[in-house]
């Protein structure tokens, strides 16, 4: 069990609408064990940020986890008594969890729910009450206007749903990459694909693309032990990697090592937080191509058919090719996006920050 608390960075007051002192109190939960967006917006809102983490191989110990990470939680909000709670959903109990403490203990406490894709899909938006709760919440951020047009469809209040990207940030340092390197045998050129082994990734067409060219090297990082009964990972070329989840520190040398970082999925409306990891680090990339990839990252990508392994071989030969243009149209983006989520976040922050 982990329960991490990030460091609360000092707030940048250029882009803010108001200065760090009159801040109220906050406290952003998160049931996982680590997300890259809740922390690259920790220093603009400047709320704290704990990530609860527990897990349970098995299913039906599944409760379980969830009554001590409730618990948790609900110590924090008692300790901390914030003024404004943000969740990443899902899952479904921590809205329970946040609603019941407003109903219990402070009835002025403002709820913020930071909406992953998958708080509108099965299982999660079948949850009872969650459209209702989430409709009660006194914000609930989305991160796209594809994920927004579904909440609506849904149920969910248009006027206080909000639309707010991915941050891109330069991501921290750590492990030097010679050591990673060394470790996993990497071999130039060699291309990074983050993985939660979810249904909706094509593992199969990645290790297959692995087999048509066995001069790249793939490395898939994320728990391979998530894959059970998903995806079949034993019959792998000896040119996929699987390093696990990995420290942050190596984590970030790999992305910003990468001959390229790959981000792959099945299903339109994905936005991947790989690809906001790559533009933080300047790194081409090569990824799926949905309209809604193709809309948020329009420089800097090859995009390739996830199912298609030849494809995908491809288009990892050509960002290899092409990475000095690349990586260009990559840096150019990234500033782009940089204007446009302060647009973005400004006015969510005024209307928090107000007081009733």
């Amino acid at each position: 069990m982990v329960t991490q608390a990030a460091p609360k960075p000092k707030p940048i007051s250029a882009h803010q609408v108001e200065d760090a002192a009159n801040a109220p109190e906050q406290l952003f939960l998160a049931w996982v064990r680590f997300q890259r967006r809740a922390v690259t917006m920790q220093s603009y809102f400047d709320y704290d940020l704990h990530h609860i983490s527990l897990s349970f191989k098995q299913k039906f110990l599944r409760p379980f986890e969830y009554v001590v990470k409730a618990w948790q939680s609900l110590w924090l909000m008692l300790r901390k008594q914030p003024e404004i709670i943000w969740v990443q959903m899902p899952p479904a109990p921590l809205l329970y969890l946040v609603f019941a403490y407003k109903l219990l203990f402070n009835s002025q406490v403002k709820l913020v729910a930071d909406c992953h894709n998958a708080t509108f899909r099965a299982p999660w938006i079948k949850f009872p009450a969650v459209v209702a709760l989430l409709n009660r919440c006194d914000a609930v951020i989305v991160h796209n206007h594809a994920v927004a047009l579904q909440a609506r469809d849904l149920g969910i209040s248009p006027t206080h749903t909000q639309v707010l990207l991915d941050r891109v940030q330069p991501l921290g340092g750590g492990e030097s990459f010679a050591e990673v390197a060394q470790r996993l045998e990497l071999e130039t050129p060699w291309f990074l694909i983050p993985c939660s082994f979810n249904a909706d990734e094509p593992i199969a067409e990645i290790l297959e693309a692995a087999r048509q060219a066995p001069d790249l090297t793939f490395v898939l990082t994320g728990n391979p032990a998530r894959a059970k009964g998903r995806h079949e990972l034993s019959q792998a070329p000896a040119n996929v990697k699987f390093p696990g989840f990995l420290p942050e520190g190596q984590f970030n040398a790999l992305v910003y090592n990468a001959t390229a970082v790959v981000g792959l999925t099945k299903l339109d409306g994905i936005q991947l937080s790989v690809a906001n990891e790559a533009l933080g680090c300047d790194r081409p990339m090569v990824l799926a191509n949905t309209s809604l990839l193709q809309q948020l990252f329009p420089k800097g990508a090859i995009y390739v058919d996830p199912m298609d392994a030849h494809d995908l071989v491809a288009g990892c030969r050509q960002a290899q090719a092409e990475s000095d243009r690349l990586t260009a149209e990559v840096i150019a983006l990234k500033a782009e996006r940089a204007e446009q989520w302060f647009a973005s976040a400004a006015p969510i922050r005024q209307a928090l920050f107000t007081k009733p």
